[in-house]
């Protein structure tokens, strides 16, 4: 009824003259996402914003396209291999897709606010996602994360014309938007329990379910992740056993009381305290008349919660939980926030404002970057220094005598070294009893039952002089596989002359050979 009543409004305002406000709006916001687009586009162009050290792993990956890696589908692989094949191995050429699939994301809400209640709802959707500070965040970098929005979302959209429309070609979309969504990162995997429980307890979803159409796209939407289950089954499921390691499951479900606290006040940061508390309270107090915003919010945010009892989450995981949540938030805003009382309206208004603000920060690196943040503390600290350690490890290795290689004991260094050392070499990750990562498949060291290894790629090497960095002081085992190693610290600074990372760099002589070690954990 609610819904009807919102239509009908509409339309009796486009009866009243209404039709050149409307047309205002939408050319309002088309205005921003081309001004949020632009800006963006020249952040990443003007290189001011390193890449993260997960961007530049994945952009390792990138070398080598496979369908799947030690942690993640291929998707983020793909996304910048088309990226820098457009504009080189270059910040702009790793990120170019984020702003562009950031602003399709929004396109996609606007379509999904303007099927549940209008186009004002829809057009005010499709900004509330770009305010919010994580989301903007992944507009500006490429990680899974940033695909796996707009899949998410594309396939909330196509769920919804299935579920209140039925037709065959919306099951089979949503089987495509799923299927790719899964190639990105398989957390999308959760939508499959929300969108059980909508078709399970709603008239026309139990309607749904009497057809054919559910099932088959169920099971088309698992065949596109055919060929990451058999990469894994070739390499000892490392994919899956990384995750089960990562989020502890193998360990029981104890009580973590501090992790869930950590997971509330997480989530209040991600969305701020008072959007948080709206969404939840529109899902819930609007369930029966709007059931697909309730069903595809509470109960992950429940699963979600109930992970935390148990151990860590991470902040950004549950953020795919609150986007069906941001089409009520934005009715209230556009229907329901004038009758509001003076003071609701001012928290309402500073609930908007807190993240505007933060995102704006995200938007003027140059002004955050000139900020004299006192010790480590610096905001953009994982984005900064990398361009300055591979210069100075450049020169260290040019001093050296040739051939040259490179060598790092964290994944993350390794690929900034591969990244933004000159000519961009193949940089090597030594395992001194760290846990598995990509480098390790690719060196040579597979996971128990893997079935495809190669052989030892560090015989080739024999001979050779190293750099080696690190963050501290060289391991023992790997002093003795050089005939001699001698340190040079190197301090990366803000512009500020602030320290943001200390490594050392290791000039080392006569390589004699490494075994790699077998992962103990994943």
């Amino acid at each position: 009824m609610e819904i009807m009543t919102h239509d009908m409004d509409d339309r009796s305002s486009l009866c009243a003259g209404g039709e050149p406000v409307a047309r205002n709006h939408l050319l309002l916001v088309l205005g921003f996402f081309v001004l949020l687009t632009a800006v963006r586009l020249a952040i990443l162009a003007s290189g001011i914003l390193e890449l993260s050290g997960d961007e530049a792993h994945y952009w390792e990956w990138s070398r080598r396209l496979d369908w799947c890696y030690y942690s993640k589908p291929p998707g983020v692989a793909v996304l910048i291999r088309a990226g820098t094949l457009l504009f080189g191995a270059t910040e702009l050429g790793v990120r170019f897709l984020a702003p562009i699939l950031s602003v399709l994301s929004s396109v996609v809400l606007y379509l999904l606010g303007t099927r549940l209640y209008d186009r004002k709802v829809g057009l005010a959707a499709a900004v509330l996602l770009q305010i919010l500070p994580l989301v903007s965040a992944f507009g500006l970098g490429m990680t899974p994360d940033t695909p796996l929005i707009f899949f998410w979302l594309l396939s909330l959209f196509f769920l919804h014309r299935a579920w209140s429309g039925g037709a065959a070609s919306d099951w089979l979309l949503l089987a495509i938007a799923l299927g790719l969504g899964l190639l990105s990162k398989y957390a999308i995997a959760f939508l499959y329990i929300p969108a059980a429980l909508l078709l399970a307890t709603t008239r026309q979803g139990r309607l749904r379910l009497r057809t054919p159409w559910p099932y088959l796209s169920l099971v088309l939407s698992l065949f596109f992740f055919l060929p990451v289950i058999v990469w894994n089954s070739r390499h000892g499921w490392v994919m899956f056993r990384h995750d089960l390691g990562h989020t502890k499951l193998a360990q029981g479900w104890g009580l973590s009381p501090g992790t869930f606290f950590e997971f509330a006040g997480g989530q209040l940061g991600v969305i701020t305290p008072v959007l948080a508390v709206l969404i939840l309270y529109l899902v819930i107090k609007r369930r029966r008349e709007d059931p697909f915003s309730f069903w595809l919010t509470i109960p992950l945010l429940i699963g979600f919660l109930l992970k935390s009892l148990q151990g860590k989450v991470q902040a950004n995981w549950p953020l795919v939980a609150w986007l069906a949540g941001i089409v009520p938030l934005a009715d209230f805003l556009v229907h329901h926030y004038r009758p509001l009382s003076v003071r609701r309206k001012q928290l309402v208004t500073a609930g908007l404002i807190i993240p505007a603000v933060a995102t704006l920060f995200l938007h003027v690196p140059f002004l955050t970057m000139n900020v004299p943040w006192p010790g480590k503390s610096h905001p953009l600290k994982r984005l900064l220094g990398w361009r300055q350690l591979g210069a100075e490890v450049t020169q260290i290795a040019r001093s050296m005598d040739q051939p040259c290689f490179l060598l790092a004991d964290y994944y993350m260094t390794a690929s900034e070294l591969a990244f933004y050392t000159e000519g961009r070499p193949t940089v090597y990750c030594v395992n001194l009893g760290r846990r598995m990562n990509q480098y390790d498949i690719w060196q040579g060291v597979g996971a128990p039952n893997a079935k495809f290894c190669v052989g030892d790629p560090f015989d080739k090497l024999v001979g050779q002089s190293a750099v080696y960095v690190t963050e501290g002081d060289m391991h023992p085992d790997l002093v003795r596989a050089f005939d001699r190693a001698e340190p040079q610290p190197i301090t990366i600074r803000s512009k500020s002359g602030r320290t943001l990372k200390t490594f050392v760099a290791y000039r080392c002589h006569g390589f004699k050979g490494w075994t790699p070690k077998s992962p103990t954990n994943y």
